[in-house]
Parts: C-alpha cells; structure tokens; sequence
C-alpha cells in the first residue's frame, strides 16, 4: 500500500511544477485499494501553503480543487494513531528525519513500506522503498 508524500499534491497542484504530469498520475492512482495518501503529506501541504502567504479562502480552494478532482482522496488518507506518532518520532531521531518525512514514512512503514515521493531523505530509513 504505497503512501503518497506531499511532492505528490504540491506537483499535482502546481503545472508549473517540473514534477506535474507526474505527480498527477500517481495522484489519479488514489482510487486503487492499496494506494493512499499520508496524513502526514496532507498537514504539511496546508501548512507550507499557510507558511506561504496564502489566505484561508486560498487554502480551501486548494483542498476543494483536490477533492474536486480527486474524490476518493475524502477517505484514501494512511490511519494516524498514537504508534504512528511513536514510530514518527523514533525516525526523527534516528534517521534524522524532518517531522514530516518522518510521519510519511512512519505510514509507509505501517502499511507496506512503499513511499512515492522524490525526497532522497527516504531511503536513509530501513526497510522502506522509494518509488517515483
């Protein structure tokens, strides 16, 4: 069950973006039964648009856009819990992941150990894979 990293949703949102296209097809891959979205990928989105400048009406649109275009995104989000807070911050500590590659991979980690994503960050971490 590959956990889809927050470069997905910044490509996805962004034609400009060199990733775009690329992102948007593993994005449409959100309907398939083992693919999902990190929490993790979709709270530092908000946040790093809210970091940004962009307005509360700006974010919303962000978010209504996705939802728009990618309906089953409202219930293909990775399960957070308290283990995957743990395991987030023992890869913070170990890995010397930042916060919220650490939480993506934590949830790749409790579900397949498959990560999409660009960021090299992630193959520092045993037992996950990067795919792109």
């Amino acid at each position: 069950m590959p956990v889809l990293d927050t470069v997905v949703l910044f490509g996805t949102a962004d034609s400009n973006d060199k990733h775009h296209e690329r992102a948007k097809r593993h994005l449409e891959r959100i309907f398939e039964p083992e693919v999902y979205l990190g929490n993790f990928a979709l709270l530092e989105f908000d946040v790093t648009l809210k970091s940004r400048g962009f307005s509360f009406e700006e974010r919303m649109e962000k978010q209504a856009s996705l939802l728009r275009d990618y309906p089953d995104l409202d219930h293909k989000v990775a399960r957070l819990s308290p283990a995957t807070i743990y395991l987030t911050s023992r890869l913070e500590g170990e890995v010397e992941l930042e916060y919220f590659d650490a939480g993506i991979a934590a949830e790749a980690l409790q579900l397949d150990g498959t990560v999409v994503s660009t960021d090299r960050a992630f193959d520092r971490v045993e037992g996950l894979k990067r795919l792109w």
